[in-house]
This record gives C-alpha cells, sequence and structure tokens, in this order.
C-alpha cells in the first residue's frame, strides 16, 4: 500500500500531491536515488527520504524529477507541472518525460494506480 502524505509537497493540489508521491513512491521502490530541480536549480540532490523529496517539491509551478540507479547513473526525468488542469485527472501533472523503458514503465505504472484510485 503506498504511504500518502497529504500535506506534501505542499504547493500544489490534492490531484497533484497524489500523483507526485505515487511517482516518487515508484521511483524509491525502484530503488532509486531522486533529484528535484525547480525549472532553476536543485533543490535537493540524489535523496532516497520521502519526505525530504516531498517537502523539496512544489517551490515553483513546475520541478523536474530525475532518478538515479544505485551506481548514481541518470535514468531520465519526469516534467511536472503544477495545477495545470490536473483536478480530475492526476496524471495532468506529468506533463513530460525521457521516451526510455525505464520512465515509460513508471509512468504506466502511476497511471494505472491512480486510475484504481
Amino acid at each position: 500500500m503506498m504511504k500518502l502524505i497529504t500535506t506534501l509537497p505542499k504547493h500544489c493540489n490534492m490531484d497533484d500531491r497524489v500523483a507526485a508521491q505515487c511517482l516518487i513512491n515508484e521511483l524509491l521502490a525502484a530503488d532509486c536515488t531522486i533529484t528535484i530541480n525547480d525549472g532553476e536549480e536543485d533543490c535537493l540532490e540524489q535523496s532516497n527520504d520521502l519526505t525530504e523529496i516531498l517537502k523539496a517539491m512544489s517551490s515553483t509551478g513546475e520541478d523536474v524529477v530525475i532518478p538515479f540507479d544505485k551506481d548514481g547513473n541518470d535514468l531520465g526525468w519526469f516534467h511536472l507541472i503544477y495545477a495545470n488542469g490536473s483536478e480530475g485527472n492526476p496524471m495532468i501533472l506529468i506533463s513530460d518525460l525521457v521516451a526510455n523503458s525505464f520512465c515509460e514503465s513508471i509512468y504506466n505504472t502511476v497511471d494505472a494506480q491512480l486510475e484504481v484510485a
């Protein structure tokens, strides 16, 4: 069962929070560390702490979530835009991603989980 911290990230709507937390949970379950970039700078670098990651998110209107494998290799990225019409459709939060098998697999898993929710 996905651990949901309903107050984080705090500068986005509830649908965005659900999608962001689901994405981060899936990346952590895949043994990734995560860097959060707010569109201008890295707010957090290669963390695997759920609360720390969520606290670093949504300080601006967008984030780039960059997962790394255990060896520190960049696995791609997910571009998130907050309050982008996601009310009622949380997947709108993920506006773009790297078209590779890892990112697409994570995206599809998050999409399937949110359809059930």
